[in-house]
């Protein structure tokens, strides 16, 4: 029997149908020229169906349903029930390029998260679409380590429940360390007593949100049409979308922040050592648990302090004797939580994570709003601890709880000269010595020297720097 050659050349046309909510931010007007960010939202097994209710209940649409606000136009899809997102690709990326040729929105500037089910098609929809995203933030989910070596340009901040009991947290450690092996710029957040609905402190957070909107989507990642990739369908696919729900922002978004979303962020500084963060906790590092105090620290801080009376006494202010009580531990503690609570002072304490033995604290005090947006920082730790790194690891948590959630601009420290030790802490730190203050502290009955430090927050700096240039120093002049 003879075989032909022979070639099919014809067109199929595929009929798409999903539901999904969209949320325009406030401030947004359709004929204006300002272009804005876009987050589309994966949800998880728990908002499948045909209701779109089902999606508002939870990740970033639970969050903008109850009045919340964000400077993001949010897209929803729905996936129907017992439909996975790793099949329903074409019917995404048909919303995605529906919205982007409908409202103004800047390609370069696409983000992409999800929850569970979500966090999975996350992984699958960027690994096929690279060019499409800006950065990508899985949540309680997992996905093939192979992804890596195709998303090793792509930021990415992952995070997961370690007490999860539906998806472990190693699915993501996994994928996160083949990211990070990859080369890629990955982020690792893991929530020590969260379970699998972490996304409520995951999407609470504005620090997400920040770190989206400092990466646009890089020049050799050229953004192409949604259908390139999916067989030549461009001029094959008729897109017939359901349901569409809008919701609006009430609250108003400030000038800044305008001017912020406006034109790409710069790169995302990093002040710590290495490439990324992986392993950095919410609580804490992998040895330390650092956290605000609580009224329950009493004994504890009390024990610590009488402990180290004769080895603090050398490096704090002049301490009366009742400042070793019960009593005054419970003021002071007391004191520390309205302070917080006023964002005037955080005290936080430092604990082996293994032990959960109280070792160290670190104070972020005199805090001030305004046009300054500084604090000052200090910190102890138990002369048994000393020489293990631990107050190099928590200075530096708490600096960048500072700088990522404080979102403060410029951190001091005093440190007597003759303290070698210190100095090191803070230089490892980011600290930088900027001078001497001369005779300004007294301490052990003496009035003391310190050396002057200070970190900016660099941020902050990559900021003036897109938007001014490297600026030169001012040039005198007199002021009123």
């Amino acid at each position: 029997m003879k075989s032909e050659e022979l070639q099919i050349d014809t067109q199929i046309l595929k009929k798409i149908r999903m539901n999904y909510l969209l949320y325009l931010p406030s401030g947004y007007k359709a004929q204006s020229d300002q272009k804005w960010p876009l987050i589309l939202y994966l949800h998880g097994a728990g908002g499948s169906g045909t209701q779109l209710d089902a999606v508002r209940k939870e990740g970033i649409p639970a969050r903008l349903e109850k009045g919340g606000s964000l400077p993001f136009v949010v897209v929803a899809p729905q996936c129907q029930l017992g439909v996975f997102w790793n099949t329903r690709e074409d019917e995404v990326l048909a919303i995605l390029e529906e919205v982007i040729e409908q409202r103004s929105i800047d390609p370069g500037r696409i983000y992409l998260t999800g929850f569970s089910m979500g966090a999975y098609g996350v992984w699958q929809l960027a690994s096929h679409h690279p060019q499409r995203f800006a950065a990508i933030a899985p949540v309680s989910g997992g996905g093939d380590p192979a992804h890596a070596r195709r998303l090793k340009e792509m930021p990415t901040w992952i995070f997961h429940g370690m007490e999860d009991r539906v998806i472990r947290a190693s699915e993501s450690q996994k994928i996160a360390e083949a990211m990070r092996e990859a080369g890629a710029e990955v982020e690792l957040t893991l929530y020590p007593e969260a379970g699998h609905d972490c996304w409520k402190k995951v999407y609470a957070n504005e620090s997400l949100y920040r770190w989206f909107l400092e990466h646009t989507s890089l020049p050799k990642r050229k953004a192409r049409s949604a259908w390139e990739g999916l067989g030549g369908r461009d001029s094959m696919t008729k897109r017939t979308v359901g349901t569409l729900a809008e919701g609006t922002f009430t609250d108003t978004i400030s000038t800044d922040v305008q001017t912020k979303i406006q034109e790409p962020a710069a790169p995302s500084p990093r002040w710590e050592d290495g490439s990324s963060t992986l392993g950095w906790y919410e609580d804490g590092t992998e040895r330390l648990m650092v956290g605000l105090v609580q009224s329950d620290d009493v004994e504890d801080l009390l024990e610590h302090e009488i402990k180290n009376k004769e080895f603090f006494r050398r490096f704090t202010a002049t301490r009366e004797n009742s400042f070793y009580t019960r009593e005054e531990q419970e003021t002071r503690v007391r004191r520390a939580i309205d302070a917080a609570a006023a964002d005037q002072r955080y005290q936080f304490l430092v604990r082996e994570r293994d032990t959960g033995m109280l070792v160290g604290g670190v104070d972020l005090m005199g805090v001030v709003r305004g046009s300054l947006q500084s604090a000052w920082i200090g910190y102890s730790l138990d002369r048994d601890y000393n020489g293990r790194g631990y107050a190099t690891e928590a200075v530096r948590f708490v600096v960048r709880h500072a700088f990522e959630i404080l979102a403060l601009h410029r951190i001091e420290a005093g440190v007597m000269p003759h303290n070698e030790a210190s100095l090191r802490v803070l230089e490892k730190a980011g600290f930088q010595r900027e001078g001497l203050s001369r005779r300004n502290v007294k301490i052990d009955g003496r009035w003391r020297d310190h050396v002057l430090m200070a970190i900016v927050n660099p941020k902050d700096l990559a900021e003036e720097e897109r938007l001014y240039g490297k600026e030169e120093e001012d040039k005198g002049g007199e002021s009123i």
